[in-house]
């Protein structure tokens, strides 16, 4: 009889806890699904930064953590870290007047042009007619003695350059070292360096199959922080940077002595066009709007229960902005970034209900990271407790793709202990194959200073990020729950569960053994 007892025990202790943990999972499950098709709701209108929107999800995000246990962390006692950010943008209408010998034809907003908004050019630079010179790539790199403005004169001009770099064998330039001279703010910067007024850029292939989301991207306001002005500076003027279609260059090279298909046959070529300057003149007629709105961080912390280590800090971040709407249609970011919003809502209910932790925990959802990384930007310079976070762990975007693998990145850049710590809790539980494609310094795509991890690896605090690498719907409106995978959700949070509390309770904090990596 003792010998089937103990069978049966065996039995019934094994199935108990079988049970036990698929039914936790299906809680899991349940919150995860249930939190994601309220954020990613048409409800919220794409939870854009200092929109209602933005609002609302920072108000629910607020109410579930209150209800997980988890204390708030923000500013007066209250779960929101609130700022003020700066808006400005290019009214619609803008126009490009030709003038030449068979009168005056205007290049219309949208159909043949955008104007960039990286930096939003002065009004003063507005209305001016003026030359057009072509000045190739508009690149300088003294380096391998390259200048596209060697025996041009840019000064009180328009320029006309090519997007990119060359890309054939001739090319001069190293993918890596000149890769900021194919940036259209470098291209802008050197032709003002030249004495330029503005600079028509050759839009690339990839532009033009984008068209449609450059124009929204262009009508789109830029957002950064309020500037107290230097003492004695003023703060710089920017020429109109102008991205011109195929369209519209049939139309500005009409009557040249250049012919329209020779600058299209030498794109991306070493070998150009000699240089020259139209016959027509042109004028960019623009206006601009500014504003201040507020928008909001939410902070919330699950105290350690160790007196010496809770006032050190793990932080689990996401940002639970998108990009909103335009008209009718809405932007709701379920992978973008709902999935990583939600992760984070489950950890906090998880590590709560566990409440095994000696270092505090940090839960932080950031705003405006869509608009440049604005909100982990403010959160990291106006804590007075920055230097005692230990790690930021970052989450964005982790619900598309393979359930068994996940891109991971930074993770080595900073710390040695920290590399370790997340293989072997990723490998004692074989969660994911970790992909660390995009971890190589060099690698063109750049993951790794492209969300909000990096101000934290700025302050030298060692960082890891989780991305599932969702191309086909990323800022679209087709980045819906239903291709959501919450079975890869579920498995981010176990392992970020796992990782944090490793590192919430060790004896010392992560040894930074490694110097960051410059931008």
């Amino acid at each position: 009889m003792r010998k089937y007892s103990a069978l049966f025990m065996f039995f019934f202790i094994s199935f108990y806890s079988f049970s036990t943990t698929t039914g936790q999972k299906e809680v899991s499950l349940n919150y995860l699904k249930s939190n994601l098709e309220f954020l990613a709701d048409d409800l919220l209108e794409g939870r854009e930064a200092t929109t209602r929107g933005e609002k609302l999800a920072s108000l629910f995000i607020a109410k579930e953590l209150q209800k997980y246990g988890i204390k708030p962390f923000g500013d007066n006692g209250t779960y929101f870290q609130n700022f003020d950010m700066q808006v400005k943008g290019l009214k619609d209408g803008s126009t490009i007047k030709l003038n030449d010998e068979n009168g005056k034809p205007q290049l219309e907003f949208g159909k043949h042009f955008i104007i960039s908004k990286r930096g939003v050019p002065s009004v003063e630079f507005a209305n001016i007619e003026a030359n057009i010179v072509f000045a190739g790539y508009g690149a300088i790199a003294e380096d391998i003695s390259y200048n596209d403005y060697k025996n041009i004169d840019a000064n009180g001009k328009y320029v006309l350059i090519y997007d990119d770099l060359p890309t054939d064998e001739e090319s001069p330039f190293d993918p890596v070292t000149h890769r900021r001279l194919g940036y259209w703010s470098t291209k802008r910067t050197i032709a003002q360096e030249q004495g330029a007024i503005g600079v028509f850029i050759i839009a690339s292939q990839a532009t033009e199959s984008n068209w449609d989301y450059y124009i929204d991207w262009a009508l789109s306001p830029t957002f950064g922080l309020p500037k107290e002005p230097a003492e004695n500076k003023t703060p710089p003027k920017l020429i109109p940077s102008i991205g011109i279609n195929k369209t519209g260059l049939q139309t500005l090279m009409a009557n040249e002595e250049v012919e329209y298909s020779e600058l299209i046959e030498a794109y991306g070529n070493s070998i150009l066009p000699t240089s020259f300057e139209l016959k027509k003149k042109v004028s960019v007629a623009f206006e601009l709007y500014s504003d201040t709105r507020p928008a909001r961080n939410v902070v919330g912390i699950l105290e350690g229960s160790d007196d010496k280590l809770k006032s050190e800090y793990v932080s689990i971040g996401a940002h639970y902005d998108h990009e909103g709407k335009r008209g009718d249609k809405i932007w709701n970011g379920a992978d973008d970034n709902g999935s990583g919003t939600v992760a984070i809502l489950e950890l906090a209910r998880k590590l709560s209900l566990d409440n095994n932790n000696n270092r505090s925990i940090l839960f932080l959802f950031h705003t405006a990271e869509e608009k440049g990384l604005i909100g982990a930007k403010y959160y990291t310079n106006n804590i007075d407790y920055i230097d005692d976070i230990v790690v930021n762990i970052n989450i964005d975007m982790v619900g598309r793709g393979s359930t068994d693998s996940i891109h991971c990145i930074g993770s080595d850049k900073l710390s040695t202990d920290l590399y370790n710590i997340v293989e072997e809790a990723n490998n004692d539980n074989d969660y994911f194959t970790l992909d660390y494609r995009f971890n190589a310094p060099d690698d063109p795509n750049r993951f790794y200073w492209r969300s909000d991890h990096v101000h934290f690896a700025n302050k030298n605090i060692p960082i890891v990020f989780f991305y599932d690498y969702m191309k086909v719907d990323y800022h679209k409106p087709t980045d819906t729950v239903d291709k959501i995978n919450f079975e890869k959700i579920y498995k981010i949070t176990e392992l970020v569960k796992d990782i944090s509390l490793e590192i919430s309770n060790r004896d010392e904090r992560l040894k930074v053994d490694k110097v960051a990596l410059s931008n």
